[in-house]
């Protein structure tokens, strides 16, 4: 698969889904097999999808329960929009963020800021709130993701060797 193409389903999957919350992750949901479609490794994708799905429900069903992300639209453990983000994300690893595997401590940076900067934008829109105060939700999250990343590209390496 192209990696301008795969970076290019996750951002509008991104932006439907932060937008328009449910009804775009309904319209968003048709860009996943638009990516199955196209990629030569499906199989691994759908591992990736699987394990970041799971990831997600835990992390954000966490981070919602103990009171540092609000949600607009009730659902347990994370709205039907989030869970699409997720899956959204684990399109990457094989493909545009392919250069990241075996590379742990960029990995952690690349988590520590982009995860971080994700949720912000998500709460600047409207899709969701933090609990917390800024700050304090953001340094959490970007913990979270310092150490989530690095664990993701190993697996995505492990599921498929760079």
């Amino acid at each position: 698969m192209n990696i301008f193409l795969n970076f290019t389903i996750y951002q509008i999957g991104w932006f439907l889904a932060v937008f328009k919350e449910n009804t775009g992750a309904a319209i968003a949901l048709p860009l996943l097999v638009v990516h199955l479609y196209f990629s030569k490794h499906k199989k691994a994708d759908l591992k990736m999808m699987g394990l970041l799905l799971f990831a997600g429900l835990i992390i954000d069903g966490t981070l919602h329960a103990i009171g540092c992300l609000q949600f607009n639209v009730l659902a347990f453990p994370i709205p039907l929009w989030l869970a699409i983000i997720w899956l959204l994300l684990a399109t990457l690893p094989h493909h545009s963020l392919n250069w990241l595997k075996g590379r742990p401590v960029l990995s952690s940076v690349f988590g520590a800021i982009g995860g971080p900067l994700a949720y912000w934008a998500g709460v600047r829109v409207g899709a969701a709130g933090f609990g917390w105060d800024t700050i304090w939700a953001l340094a959490v999250i970007s913990l979270i993701w310092a150490v989530l990343w690095p664990l993701v590209m190993h697996f995505a390496n492990r599921v498929l060797p760079k």
